[in-house]
């Protein structure tokens, strides 16, 4: 073989050589480790691709072809939702581990009680330090959030002309992840807890509901929260409600012109509602404005909307409260008035 075809073959068998050692060195940074030092926050329309959106190509097609061949290190299908926590460097065994074991994250319990109206979250928000005043109240009356969750949930979509996600704000306990903005947490999940105990239970009933529409149904259900504490009671008190309106009567539920003032309940007194019981100016007195309220006036939960949707059937048009909170209840307004100085005395 002569020297030049030698030479010839050398450099051809070089050059494969090093365009081997470049393909090694290719597919082995692919495997290596992962270095990531992020808080990466997953919900449920999130896919596995989010985690590796700050990962080199080369590092997402290693980790990609790892999950696809180890599912008994990571099944993407069963990734939770919440913040995981990335700091350093990480084998991508030990990386698909951190998402394995789900969410790491420090977490700020709150509950929100049943009867509650915004003013009164975003008033408990500020006394815990947790908001600047108002900043619940703003982001719930909101119109362009408002119209952001109309496009996502569909109670609120048939609830179309409001100014506040008032009682859609389901009463209950949250976790929300201290990292991330509070009043947008709390308010997703509260409405995503509506829709799975409310709307998704109760949503045929409410079609077929001859009485109210849907908007009115959750308006007399906010007054009866804050009328009836017993939930035995509520059917009846709905009913009661209910014949009031079908008798065009005022439904003189003296709570419900506090939320006009805008404030929290605990500012209401008995003294306040007692002075301002026969303003008609006030659009929220139901004892001097017929029929029922502009808006809800709390939030309150399923218990309360099923009473209303499964109201019980009765003759009484009036009812009290005696001092101990017992309810009392009669035919005729004459009746009414005859056993007040009886039971309030």
């Amino acid at each position: 073989m002569s020297f030049q075809k030698k030479k010839k073959k050398s450099f051809k068998f070089g050059r494969l050589i090093v365009v081997l050692i470049i393909w090694i060195f290719i597919l082995k940074s692919a495997f290596w480790d992962v270095s990531l030092t992020k808080n990466i926050k997953i919900v449920s329309w999130d896919s596995f691709s989010k985690f590796m959106s700050d990962l080199p190509k080369l590092k997402q097609f290693g980790l990609k072809f790892r999950v696809k061949h180890s599912k008994s290190i990571l099944d993407i299908s069963k990734i939770e939702e919440w913040t995981y926590v990335f700091s350093g460097d990480y084998s991508q065994k030990d990386f698909l581990k951190v998402i394995a074991d789900g969410p790491k994250t420090m977490y700020q319990r709150y509950t929100v009680l049943e009867w509650r109206s915004i003013y009164d979250i975003d008033d408990d928000l500020t006394k815990k330090w947790i908001i600047s005043q108002w900043e619940y109240i703003d982001f719930v009356t909101d119109s362009t959030y408002i119209s952001r969750y109309q496009n996502r949930y569909e109670f609120l979509s048939k609830a179309w002309n409001i100014n506040s996600l008032e009682w859609f704000l389901y009463p209950d306990t949250y976790n929300i992840d201290v990292q991330w903005n509070f009043i947008d947490q709390l308010v997703y999940l509260q409405l995503d807890n509506f829709n799975n105990k409310v709307w998704q239970v109760y949503s045929s009933k409410v079609s077929s509901f001859s009485k109210l529409n849907w908007y009115d149904i959750v308006i007399l259900a906010s007054i009866i929260e804050k009328e009836e504490k017993n939930n035995s009671n509520k059917p009846t008190v709905a009913w009661i409600f209910l014949n009031r309106l079908d008798s065009k009567m005022l439904l003189w539920a003296d709570i419900t012109l506090c939320y006009g003032f805008a404030k929290p309940y605990s500012e209401c007194t008995p003294n306040v509602i007692a002075k301002n019981v026969n303003d008609s100016n006030n659009k929220y007195n139901t004892r001097a404005v017929a029929w029922l309220t502009p808006t809800p006036i709390s939030n309150p939960a399923v218990t309360t909307i099923s009473a209303v949707l499964n109201y019980t059937k009765t003759d009484y048009l009036y009812y009290l409260h005696d001092n101990s909170w017992v309810i009392h209840y009669w035919k005729t307004l004459s009746e009414h008035n005859a056993n007040k100085q009886k039971y309030l005395n």
